[in-house]
């Protein structure tokens, strides 16, 4: 049977200013002027390692309201064998409180990277809109976790691809879906320069199993659909497709592949559609 996952830098500021009017005294530098060749993929050294973080939480304290959440250790387990098959060391906590969720996050933000290649975490749990996200006991901003393995906070990351994957309810609209007729079907480059700066957020993917204000669906005998997608997805192709082709066909498998079946008439027959937001800025390419 078919459930959802939800019970029910510093900044520069400008003055204000005529918005036809140019910022002044500002210099404006390409990227592209020394005509040296720019690597436009991440490094995903053989020799290094990769680093993953699954949190699948599955029991919560009777104060959050939130019920248990019966499928999720398959996801746990499929989404780590498709991780281990692309040489991630994988780190699995079940069932961890907000304070525990903290903790771990700071233990991963101090470690050293200097012999690996990419940052994944897993997050399994219950949400709700604005980015809450619930350990055992209460909910957290899933923005003040990741913000700990930003460069400010983690410096060994910097330039490191970080991927999250968030299988949690974002809100509590369901999506009926529509019926379709007749469908067809840098650092390489700054080699000679001591420093230089990066946004605190480039290099981050964060993956939703859902869009913004809507429930996600979670089987309780084979586990979520959006898990279950990426492992199926990234199990078969994730040594030969690059992770935005990987993305896109985790997208495509559950927004037409899966369909609510439950006893709830008013339920049934739902949708869903993941929802991803990528500030990487360059390719990336696991391998096996």
């Amino acid at each position: 049977m078919d459930y959802t996952d939800a019970q029910r830098v510093d900044g520069i500021f400008f003055k204000e200013r005529n918005p036809d009017s140019q910022p002044e005294d500002v210099e404006m530098v390409s990227v592209e002027e020394s005509g040296e060749s720019v690597n436009t993929k991440y490094d995903m050294v053989r020799n290094k390692k990769n680093l993953a973080l699954i949190i699948n939480n599955v029991k919560f304290d009777k104060s959050t309201g939130m019920p248990e959440r019966q499928g999720s250790d398959k996801d746990a387990s499929a989404i780590k064998h498709t991780l281990e098959s692309l040489h991630f060391q994988v780190i699995n906590r079940t069932n961890l409180s907000v304070k525990s969720m903290e903790q771990i996050f700071w233990d991963i933000s101090t470690r050293d990277y200097a012999n690996y290649n990419c940052f994944v975490c897993v997050i399994l749990t219950h949400g709700e809109d604005n980015n809450w996200i619930y350990g055992t006991d209460d909910k957290v901003k899933l923005d003040d976790l990741v913000e700990m393995l930003l460069p400010n906070r983690c410096p060994g990351l910097i330039g490191k691809p970080k991927l999250f994957f968030v299988q949690a309810c974002r809100g509590t609209k369901f999506d009926s879906g529509a019926v379709m007729h007749d469908a067809g079907d840098m650092r390489k480059k700054y080699e000679n320069i001591t420093s230089y700066k990066v946004p605190l957020w480039a290099d981050v993917l964060l993956a939703y199993s859902t869009v913004p204000g809507f429930y996600s669906w979670r089987n309780s005998t084979n586990g979520s659909w959006f898990i279950q997608s990426l492992a199926h997805i990234f199990g078969k192709h994730g040594d030969r497709l690059e992770l935005q082709q990987l993305m896109l066909s985790v997208n495509r498998r559950v927004a037409y592949e899966y369909e609510s079946k439950t006893s709830h008439s008013e339920i049934n027959e739902m949708k869903q559609v993941p929802c991803i937001a990528s500030m990487l800025t360059k390719e990336l390419y696991f391998y096996k």
